[in-house]
């Protein structure tokens, strides 16, 4: 029997936070679409020529590219897959967000390298690098995938796997983001989830 693909977005709750895919998969809870969030999702505008590097030069651009692979064990679709005009596949997310001056967080240098694999099992093509834009600053981040990188996803999807296989909540680890976390109501205790909580069926 295969085992069910993990989505590539668990990847980047994961180094957010190692509870939420316990929460997500165990006690089958997900957070509940706030307005706000209705709003990013239905106004999310594609990913075009424009959000690249004015150095990478596009033949084509293909948006909402679903991916998935057995052997890694992962599945999403991809806001972005640029074919460069020499024939280079490269990656690309869209954050409805900002960095401002500093590096991509881990979850997000993560989730574009679990992309990036998925994309090499796919088309048959080595990946060597991808593409981060941040919509709020206007951020364009080429992101090196190195062998780390993907060693750290490889590890990741294991771990999760564990959390779930043994039904135990993680530790915290980002202790300084969980007071404006949603969650913070729920992994506080594992045994009973908040009442709004919205069940996964």
């Amino acid at each position: 029997m295969e085992e069910e693909l993990l989505p590539v977005s668990l990847i980047r709750q994961y180094f957010f936070c190692p509870q939420i895919p316990y929460i997500n998969m165990v006690l089958h809870v997900v957070e509940p679409e706030t307005e706000s969030m209705i709003s990013g999702r239905t106004s999310h505008e594609k990913f075009r020529a424009q959000h690249l590097p004015r150095n990478m030069k596009p033949r084509r651009i293909a948006t909402e590219v679903p991916l998935s692979s057995p052997k890694l064990g992962l599945c999403g679709i991809l806001d972005a897959l640029v074919e460069t005009v020499f024939g280079e596949l490269v990656p690309c997310e869209m954050k409805n967000s900002s960095i401002g001056c500093g590096n991509p967080p881990l979850k997000d240098r993560a989730q574009l390298t679990a992309y990036a694999m998925l994309v090499e099992e796919q088309y048959r093509k080595t990946v060597k690098r991808g593409v981060l834009f941040y919509r709020e600053d206007g951020r364009k981040v080429v992101l090196t995938v190195d062998e780390s990188m993907r060693r750290l996803v490889i590890k990741a999807v294991r771990e999760i796997r564990g959390i779930v296989e043994a039904e135990r909540m993680p530790e915290r680890k980002n202790l300084s983001a969980c007071p404006s976390c949603w969650y913070n109501r729920i992994c506080r205790s594992s045994s009973s989830p908040a009442p709004s909580a919205h069940r996964i069926r």
